[in-house]
């Protein structure tokens, strides 16, 4: 239904704050009880619940490895970032028919695929190779480093970029040394739409998935006539059209970040993993990058106001930004 004056739009800002506000203090509340009970303090355990429901990675320490709540207060957090994989979540009345219905959901499929493969690489990438020399000696590094891949993992494709205790022991299990690369992958794949996660979002992905499937049968097959239904078809034309604007624009927004940094001074590599960051509000990610001279602090002012701008783009996303700059789309 279309906005036509402020005050509808007033009417329909009260209506999803009332619809989602409920739903953003109860599972806050919970995940601070739970790392309460898990043994990190009540001003630790709120500022990270808070973290983790907005998906921030702000935390008042030295993130979750200098916390108390140790891998069982990562294991609540991790119930807790899937929340970031799909805006259905936040709808307290739905939330049952959500839970029966996750294994069709587009969104949830596609990142328990990347969080899985990312796992199943770091840990096959070195067990193979130590099984025969050191056998059941390392079952359990294996298993820590398993844990530390899927908890960063899943932390970073929804924008969070919390790092698992066990991430380093994970990088060294797989003799990965130089992890950028993957974490800045999943950071621009990004979480669901419409929920608090950066990113190109899961939903668009698919969408460029499902349009390269049925190209790819057309050309085997140029006479086969695609699915029937509306979801189809949304996902054939005009979602395919809009998932590749956006990430177009995405692309160009990063490409311009970038080479505005790098005139500034910094590096390309930085420049690069600074733009990422930024345009998909995934900040932590550089103390993850293992370059312990890339620190926000270390930058200038003019870095500092390129980096704002960026990050003010990749909240608001670049076609939203665009309409509301369109005078045709004014009412």
């Amino acid at each position: 239904v279309p906005i036509r004056s402020a005050k509808d739009g007033g009417i329909r800002i009260a209506r999803v704050f009332r619809q989602l506000a409920p739903a953003y203090a109860l599972f806050t509340a919970v995940l601070a009880l739970l790392l309460v009970l898990a043994g990190d303090r009540i001003f630790t355990a709120v500022c990270h619940a808070m973290s983790v429901i907005s998906t921030s990675g702000i935390s008042p320490g030295h993130g979750l490895e200098g916390a108390g709540a140790g891998r069982l207060g990562e294991g609540f957090i991790a119930l807790f970032l899937i929340l970031a994989v799909s805006s259905r979540f936040m709808v307290l009345d739905q939330f049952t028919s959500t839970l029966r219905g996750l294994p069709r959901n587009p969104e949830f499929r596609l990142m328990a695929i990347a969080v899985l493969s990312v796992s199943a690489i770091l840990f096959l990438r070195h067990g193979f190779a130590s099984f025969d020399t050191e056998g059941m000696r390392d079952f359990v590094p294996g298993t820590r480093a398993i844990w530390g891949s899927f908890f960063t993992a899943l932390s970073f494709i929804t924008t969070t970029g919390f790092e698992s205790m066990d991430w380093l022991q994970a990088r060294e299990w797989a003799g990965l040394y130089s992890p950028s690369v993957i974490l800045l992958g999943l950071a621009v794949m990004g979480g669901g739409v419409a929920t608090t996660a950066g990113g190109l979002k899961l939903l668009r992905v698919y969408a460029l998935y499902r349009h390269s499937v049925r190209e790819l049968g057309r050309l085997m097959h140029p006479s086969s006539v695609g699915r029937t239904g509306l979801t189809n078809r949304r996902f054939r034309q005009q979602g395919a059209v809009l998932a590749w604007v956006f990430l177009m624009l995405f692309l160009f927004g990063a490409a311009v970040s970038a080479i505005a940094l790098t005139l500034a001074g910094a590096g390309f590599e930085q420049a690069l993993a600074l733009a990422i960051a930024s345009l998909t509000n995934t900040g932590p990610i550089l103390s993850a990058m293992g370059d312990p001279s890339l620190t926000y602090s270390g930058l200038n002012d003019t870095m500092l106001g390129i980096l704002s701008a960026t990050m003010v783009l990749g909240r608001v996303e670049t076609l939203a930004l665009i309409a509301l700059l369109n005078p045709d789309y004014w009412r």
